[in-house]
């Protein structure tokens, strides 16, 4: 779990190095694909705020041995976790390519 973090760590950082350096890209797609990739979008978008908080509290329970809380709270951190994962790739394949920017 600490590798996780870790590796989401140094992902959100070289995630927003990147897009501080290029800039936004704007989807290029079309009636329900355009509806569909701003619903994800939007849910991804929230749902990644609110996981931080709940990681940093899920692994601080975890190392302070507070195993009870610990997983009361990762009850709905991992599904989040995951949730925004594979929203995020969903988001990514969307925008640069099935309709990336002509």
């Amino acid at each position: 779990m600490i590798s996780a973090v870790g590796t989401s760590i140094l992902f959100l950082a070289s995630y927003l190095f990147y897009h501080y350096q290029a800039g936004t890209t704007r989807f290029s797609g079309e009636g329900l694909a355009r509806l569909f990739y701003f619903v994800v979008l939007t849910s991804h978008t929230i749902l990644a705020m609110v996981i931080v908080p709940l990681v940093i509290v899920t692994l601080y329970l975890a190392i302070r041995g507070s195993f009870p809380r610990h997983r009361r709270i990762a009850r709905w951190t991992f599904p989040l976790w995951l949730y925004v994962s594979v929203t995020g790739i969903v988001v990514y394949v969307m925008l640069y390519h099935l309709f990336p920017t002509p």
